[in-house]
């Protein structure tokens, strides 16, 4: 498996992190962003929706005026008083003056006056009320006078036209003072009308009274100046839009993307029901055409009128600079990225050039090369870790030369020991073995001389030197392996050992055991007799002692040792290092075993040892016991 340097996972834990954290930023500006934007196109399409349904409110307010005003204009009334005595003469089609004959005199003089004074009526309605494109004054039940603005010479008196529905306006104006028509579509013609309408009231036998009714045409211009705006500039864009929806699901005014759509398209959206029950507010829905847009929607408040008005731009014209901000922050959040990695790489490169060279150096130190002191460049963690690592280098070199030293020193106390030991092996056998097998050679060398009583006297004593020669090799082979120690245990082996020491040296050796030595570690029990051996050594040699007591006691979990003496005493410290190697001896020992040595001793005071070595307890299974 590949190793990932600690260089590679900060670059990528930091480039990761870096990721997330533009990523969360970038998403989080991406979407306040856009539902600022969206909060401000709202605001806009809201702000504009009302100045259009109040100059549209306005718009009707100021017709309903004008056509209330016609209404009582003396023009008005005469036209209609008129109108009535000409339909009571039996006139019931439109009439042109070139269709009057000779014989019709005073029902021409009567139409021309109808015409003149309607011309006239006009022109008062062309000089200051320039939205009307026509009227009709009709007196009910008889003929109608209809003028034209663009085209005069359509003028004429006719009966009531079948587009103008008086059932309804009569029922529009029974309790209002004026009446609007806006579903009026005009089959022959081709084309939608919008007509104001409102009662004539005059004088008839000197009673105020219903004469007729005016009904004038409104330019659908006028609307559609209103509403249709094609400027980018107006805050709709390119795709935005204002318009009117009647009661019957239909538009009202002008669409800026099908031509002819008053009367005839269709709008049946969230927005139009919305405003239709009452409500104003604007969502994110689908448009007449079924395109994505964002809506503003609210109701004309005009008597007579049931009309909405939406005002609307396409969500993806809309959403234009929110998706040039997404790319922007895309693109920024590259080159941040880009600079972000170049930053943390050389930062971890940085961060880990140090600790690459501790880990050069460690390498070097565990093949031995001790002399390696680092620079400490900084004063942070990575500072420390450099100066530990000195400490330690330091340590470990000093620590190196102290283990050199004891194992040359041990090595040095081994050979020492081989060497006294051959050396004592080599004054026993010279002094001991040696001196009787030259005894041995004499006697027997003298038996050539000698008669049968006395060769049979020298026999004997030939036999003696023998016993003696077999006690010596034994006294010797318990010397270097005693195999009364093995055979009897500690306490029987250290009675002997006494015993031996006491007739060598002198002195008196009080002896104590107590406890069961029987599963005793072999090991513990050699040890154990030969730091006992060089104990007594030093004492028979140093101590110049009168009486030495010594104590076995052996525990559950340890073994104590005890040898106290009445001698003249010494310094520890001094014997260890100007006297021999008994005292390292047992040291060495004792800590072979994992065990305590403490010496104590003072001038003329005598010397006390006490040695303590701990015991492993085996597991033992209870299925080991038999059971019953």
């Amino acid at each position: 498996m590949k190793k990932i340097l600690l260089s590679e996972k900060l670059i990528l834990y930091f480039v990761f992190l870096g990721i997330m954290a533009i990523a969360i930023i970038s998403l989080v500006s991406f979407y306040s962003t856009k539902t600022a934007l969206v909060s401000r196109t709202f605001d806009q399409l809201t702000s504009l929706r009302i100045v259009k349904k109040n100059q549209i409110e306005q718009f009707f307010t100021d017709r309903s005026r004008d056509v209330i005003f016609l209404a009582s204009e003396q023009d008005a009334i005469e036209i209609t008083q008129h109108l009535g005595s000409f339909s009571q003469r039996g006139v019931s089609h439109a009439v042109n003056p070139a269709n009057v004959g000779p014989g019709n005199k005073s029902k021409k003089t009567l139409q021309n006056l109808l015409l003149e004074k309607s011309s006239r009526f006009l022109s008062k309605i062309r000089s200051f009320k320039p939205h009307f494109s026509g009227y009709y004054i009709i007196q009910d039940p008889g003929n109608s006078i209809y003028q034209s603005s663009s085209d005069p010479s359509s003028s004429g008196i006719m009966p009531v036209p079948e587009i103008l529905d008086m059932n309804k306006i009569n029922s529009l104006l029974l309790d209002q003072p004026f009446g609007i028509l806006d579903d009026v579509y005009d089959s022959i013609a081709m084309k939608p009308r919008l007509f104001i309408a409102s009662r004539i009231r005059g004088t008839n036998d000197q009673n105020m009274t219903e004469l007729g009714t005016i009904v004038m045409e409104i330019a659908l211009e006028n609307i559609d100046t209103i509403m249709l705006n094609n400027n980018p500039l107006s805050g709709l864009g390119l795709s935005g839009e204002t318009y009117l929806v009647g009661a019957d699901s239909k538009m009202r005014s002008t669409s800026r993307f099908q031509p002819n759509s008053i009367l005839r398209t269709i709008v049946k959206t969230q927005s139009s029901a919305n405003a239709m029950e009452g409500k104003e507010g604007s969502i994110i829905t689908n448009d007449y055409r079924g395109i994505p847009v964002l809506s503003s929607y609210g109701k004309i408040s005009v008597p007579g009128l049931d009309w909405v008005i939406l005002a609307e731009i396409d969500n993806k014209e809309a959403m234009i600079p929110i998706y040039e901000t997404r790319s922007r922050i895309l693109l920024l959040s590259v080159l941040i990225l880009i600079i972000f990695f170049i930053c943390v790489f050389f930062i971890s490169r940085h961060i880990t050039r140090p600790l690459i060279r501790l880990n050069n150096a460690a390498v070097k130190l565990g093949e031995g090369q001790y002399d390696i002191v680092l620079p400490v460049t900084t004063q942070d963690e990575i500072g420390l870790l450099t100066e530990s690592f000195n400490i330690m280098a330091r340590q470990i070199k000093e620590k190196t030369s102290e283990l050199q030293q004891e194992r040359f020193g041990r090595m040095r106390s081994v050979i020492d020991g081989e060497e006294m030991e051959r050396q004592r092996l080599s004054r026993e056998l010279h002094d001991g073995i040696g001196q009787l097998l030259i005894a041995i050679k004499l006697r027997l060398e003298s038996l050539l001389y000698q008669d049968g009583k006395e060769i049979r006297n020298s026999i004997q004593e030939l036999k003696k030197y023998f016993d003696q020669i077999i006690d010596e090799v034994r006294r010797i082979s318990n010397n270097l392996m005693p195999s009364v120690l093995e055979a009897f245990g500690p306490a029987i082996a250290f009675r002997n050992l006494f015993a031996d020491t006491e007739e060598l040296s002198g002195f008196k050796i009080h002896f104590e055991a107590k406890g069961d030595f029987d599963n005793l570690d072999k090991k513990i029990q050699t040890y154990i007799y030969r730091l006992t051996q060089e104990a007594l050594s030093n004492i028979v040699k140093h101590a110049e002692a009168h009486e030495v007591w010594v104590n076995l006691n052996r525990k559950a979990d340890n073994l104590s040792l005890t040898i106290r003496d009445d001698g003249k005493g010494f310094s520890p410290e001094i014997a260890g290092k100007e006297g021999g190697n008994g005292i390292h001896n047992m040291r060495e020992r004792v800590s072979l075993l994992n065990g305590r040595i403490e010496i104590n001793s003072t001038s003329g005071k005598g010397t006390t040892i006490s040695v303590n070595i701990p015991i492993l307890i085996p597991h033992v299974n209870n299925q080991d016991f038999p059971r019953g």
